[in-house]
């Protein structure tokens, strides 16, 4: 009987080691979690090129504060897509525009488009062009903020475009949680609010 408790303690103490020796390392990627909207099929059988371009002024992504926090970080990003049914799918880990590239791909995807890999086999090209992306920590509060320009194209001609920005902020309780919340809820706010069928309206005039 002694012997019996004792294998259970020691099992359940193996166990604590694991689970602390996890938390203690210190990843350097930042884990995103992308929100995909409800399905449509309103663009459903559209060939669509995709590019990302990172156009921004400054490219550090951190501030000066926001980098004292997140030491490790290696400019790389781990993307898990959430749907509408609480299910997530773990993608990959990619730098900047890669990530972004999956997000607007998930997007697009979603809404019954095929995203293709050459404009040959493309029926437009959506170009997104990113302006601004910084996370800074002031006053004990992740601030993260985003700007980029979306250009639809047909035949080498831009068709339609659209400007989209916006930010987000959390306190800062635990601190890359925290972080990669903001950025989870601020990639989740652009890449939905981005009005696809807008632009593709506007190009078939």
């Amino acid at each position: 009987m002694r012997f019996k408790s004792f294998a259970i303690s020691a099992a359940a103490l193996l166990m604590m080691s694991v689970i602390i020796g996890a938390c203690s390392s210190d990843k350097q990627f930042l884990i995103i979690h992308y929100q995909l909207p409800a399905p449509s099929e309103t663009l459903e059988g559209k060939k669509v090129q995709l590019t990302v371009t990172d156009a921004r002024a400054d490219k550090a992504f951190l501030s000066d504060s926001a980098r004292k926090s997140l030491l490790s970080f290696n400019d790389t990003y781990s993307l898990v897509v959430l749907k509408q049914d609480g299910s997530g799918n773990l993608l990959g880990v990619y730098d900047l525009t890669a990530l972004l590239s999956q997000i607007f791909s998930q997007r697009m995807t979603n809404m019954g488009m095929q995203v293709v890999p050459t404009a040959e086999s493309a029926d437009f090209k959506l170009e997104i062009k990113l302006k601004e992306f910084r996370l800074d920590l002031a006053s004990r509060k992740w601030v993260a903020n985003m700007n980029y320009q979306a250009d639809l194209l047909k035949d080498g001609n831009v068709r339609a475009a659209e400007s989209v920005s916006g930010s987000a902020e959390r306190l800062q309780l635990l601190k890359k949680s925290d972080a990669e919340k903001v950025l989870g809820e601020l990639l989740t706010d652009m890449a939905n609010k981005l009005d696809l069928v807008r632009l593709f309206q506007q190009a078939q005039r």
